[in-house]
């Protein structure tokens, strides 16, 4: 498996490449499962907006219901821009849901609109393409960056900086610096493709907990550039929109080819 050229002037670099490829060919490698996601409790979000909450359910506000809030560091949710049917990957004009408990799957097709279905742990298939939700700074927009050969894990970055394994964990990774560069490799499979990952709560139902979407749409990992930098320059949550936005390109001889792309916008402070 090739591997992405490094400078010269990159002494860590080179010996982080060099051991990369010591590890192409080991004796016996398969691709780790995905590790389950946690979060650190924050005092902020209980002492803050879920108190706010708390406060408004005791007034009697029927748009809060405490009863199925999450605890703060448990992922309640993930949404999905598509699904599988008959083992076919379908991909769909409005965001689904899966859920760990039937209530919180009740909470978003109320939200969101949409039918729970038959086995309510597949998920709720919305009627909302876009939906507001709220992001606690700019940790919550993660994109890293994997490469895979035959014997596993060859390359794992963030764009920067290598993110594993730990003999090399903070080195130079050498990847290009613009996207272009980085898609051309990919398209030869001589670069990492990217996988961004957004944690947040909606801002309809706040007290239902964390929900995550991961994407390994490079059209995201760019956006996620700037939404991080925003996010950065807003003190506490931010109120941003995710959405699924129709795509249509010409690709010659008068054929159209549309497709939905995830985008992730910042619209301000959440209060």
């Amino acid at each position: 498996m090739p591997q992405l050229s490094l400078s010269a002037a990159q002494p860590d670099a080179r010996s982080a490449a060099t051991y990369l490829k010591a590890l192409q060919f080991p004796a016996a490698a398969t691709r780790p499962a995905l590790a389950t996601t946690s979060f650190p409790r924050s005092s902020r979000v209980i002492d803050g907006s879920l108190a706010a909450l708390r406060e408004r359910e005791s007034d009697g506000d029927p748009s809060v219901d405490l009863t199925v809030c999450a605890p703060n560091d448990t992922v309640v949710g993930r949404f999905h821009t598509g699904r599988r049917i008959d083992n076919r990957p379908e991909s769909l004009p409005n965001w689904r849901v899966s859920t760990t408990t039937p209530e919180t799957a009740a909470a978003i097709s109320q939200l969101l609109g949409g039918a729970t279905a038959d086995d309510w742990a597949q998920g709720v298939v919305t009627g909302s393409p876009a939906v507001r939700v709220v992001l606690d700074g700019a940790d919550s927009v993660t994109t890293e960056l994997r490469l895979w050969g035959p014997q596993g894990l060859v390359h794992h970055c963030d764009g920067v900086l290598f993110l594993s394994p730990a003999e090399v964990q903070g080195a130079p990774c050498g990847c290009p610096e613009s996207s272009e560069e980085r898609a051309a490799l990919a398209k030869k499979l001589r670069a990492p493709q990217p996988a961004t990952t957004v944690v947040f709560r909606l801002a309809g139902r706040y007290d239902l907990g964390r929900f995550e979407f991961s994407s390994p749409s490079r059209i995201l990992a760019d956006a996620a550039v700037t939404a991080r930098t925003q996010l950065a320059g807003i003190a506490g949550e931010a109120l941003c929109e995710l959405a699924l936005e129709l795509v249509t390109v010409s690709v010659g001889g008068g054929v159209e080819v549309s497709y939905r792309k995830p985008t992730l916008t910042v619209l301000g402070p959440w209060s």
